[in-house]
């Protein structure tokens, strides 16, 4: 794996906290296609940088750990939004960011101490997806299709958790 330290890949993932401060904007102003809009980007983008960082032979650890924690950090403003707005509950803000928060620190860890950057895996990659999904529908009103998708990602996200859990442990044991 090549070591690049500003790629094309990277620049998309950073793109993403730098559009954070518009969607706000737009859903605190109630105006939420727009937010709709910016978010959509947003999150399609996400699945392109890892694309192109493939692609472009340019993965880098930097990459690997820039990219969830962009992840966490869109998703968390994004909820903490929705929250002040009052569209979703508390419960589920503090239910996915000390998640997020857990598996960041979980993360950091390892990298410190192992030199191991955790990738995401297939239940992960489902429970964004499926936030992704949530945090669009409630956006736009579509309150129905955005409670079940919360409901289902908090069985998708404990499973991952889990899994993320049970592999951190068998790391720091030493049973890689």
């Amino acid at each position: 794996m090549k070591e690049h330290r500003m790629t094309v890949s990277n620049i998309i993932t950073i793109s993403r906290l730098a559009l954070l401060p518009f969607i706000v904007h737009f859903l605190l102003t109630d105006q939420r296609v727009i937010a709709f809009a910016i978010m959509l980007i947003s999150l399609l983008s996400d699945g392109l940088d890892g694309y192109l960082a493939r692609r472009l032979h340019q993965e880098s650890r930097l990459g690997k750990f820039l990219d969830p924690l962009c992840d966490k950090i869109f998703l968390a403003v994004i909820l903490i939004t929705l929250l002040y707005i009052r569209i979703v509950p508390l419960w589920v803000v503090v239910l996915i960011v000390s998640r997020d928060f857990l598996i960041l620190l979980g993360s950091y860890v390892l990298l410190k101490n192992k030199s191991i950057v955790q990738v995401s895996n297939v239940f992960g990659k489902i429970t964004g997806f499926i936030f992704g999904a949530m945090i669009l529908a409630f956006t736009i009103n579509l309150t129905l299709i955005g409670t079940i998708l919360m409901y289902t990602s908090i069985v998708v996200m404990t499973v991952a958790f889990i899994t993320y859990s049970r592999n951190y442990l068998r790391i720091m044991k030493g049973v890689e």
